[in-house]
């Protein structure tokens, strides 16, 4: 509380609307929110576009115009909050935005996913699940060379923000009782878990927009058994929701200036066994900020 030249006590909801609105546009959407129930004053000027069209990401425009389903909404502050509910772009994509920042988040299809043999149903099938939060899931019948590897322009991610890449993953029910070897079939009982993993670890990497490398491994047969011995650090994972794990391939942080921060590059991989595996489920990659995954891992 000060005074005004006059001698008058001033507090800060007796300053006009528009410098509360430009003051806003400094804070973070969660500060808005709580601010805008100090008073009136504070609450019309949260509601502002101004604020809000601050609040959005830089690149709203153009993941707006790639929308599979446009959004018709009049004002920023209710376009805001429609970000934050995952939307579709492309028809393989899922973005949306962290409520309390504003940061930017997305999940990759497995169809975007560059998978060795995955157009050949003898070794990938593509199916539909109401546990899966996509339209689409890649499961793996067998193969010995097993590969997912896929990039993402950085560009579309907001600036500053330290970020993890990680794979979604499930093991399941093997869903054929048959191994083929290129033209030959050879018919097997149902294996009740996922097999063949138990042999190598599975490597998951990612290589950053500057070239920095970073591999980890895991065993998915067990997930505490040591991977130093082969010369890799553990995979940080973590369990989401109905079986579904995340295994992290690296972090990175989003050049904060210039137009092209370059792409990232990831990877998951095991054929060093040589032996057939299957019994997985894999529903795609995300890339969030460290913020919602830091303290999650197992």
């Amino acid at each position: 509380m000060e005074e005004n030249e006059k001698g008058v006590m001033m507090t800060m909801g007796d300053l006009p609307e528009s410098c509360i609105s430009h003051i806003l546009c400094f804070t973070t959407p969660r500060d808005v929110c709580r601010l805008s129930a100090a008073n009136q004053t504070f609450r019309s000027a949260g509601n502002s576009d101004s604020v809000w069209e601050k609040m959005l990401p830089n690149k709203y425009p153009y993941l707006l115009a790639r929308l599979d389903s446009p959004l018709e909404i009049s004002s920023k502050k209710k376009l805001y909050f429609a970000l934050c509910h995952p939307n579709w772009i492309d028809g393989r994509t899922k973005f949306w935005i962290e409520q309390a920042t504003g940061k930017l988040c997305f999940m990759l299809s497995a169809r975007n996913l560059n998978i060795t043999w995955g157009d050949d149903d003898r070794y990938w099938h593509w199916i539909s699940k109401d546990e899966s939060r996509l339209k689409e899931m890649a499961e793996l019948v067998a193969v010995c060379w097993f590969e997912v590897t896929g990039s993402f322009d950085c560009k579309l991610l907001s600036p500053g923000t330290a970020y993890s890449v990680s794979f979604r993953l499930k093991v399941h029910e093997s869903p054929r009782g048959i191994i083929r070897f290129f033209s030959l079939r050879t018919f097997i009982p149902p294996m009740p878990r996922a097999y063949g993993w138990n042999r190598k670890p599975v490597k998951f990497s990612l290589t950053t927009p500057c070239g920095d490398h970073q591999i980890y491994a895991r065993y998915l047969s067990d997930m505490n058994r040591p991977v130093e011995t082969e010369g890799y650090q553990m995979a940080p994972f973590r369990h989401v929701e109905e079986g579904w794990m995340e295994f992290d391939a690296g972090r990175f942080v989003v050049e904060e200036k210039g137009d092209d921060p370059g792409n990232i590059e990831f990877c998951m991989r095991e054929w060093e066994g040589g032996n057939w595996k299957g019994g997985l489920l894999l529903e795609g990659v995300t890339i969030l900020p460290i913020s919602l995954v830091r303290g999650r891992e197992e």
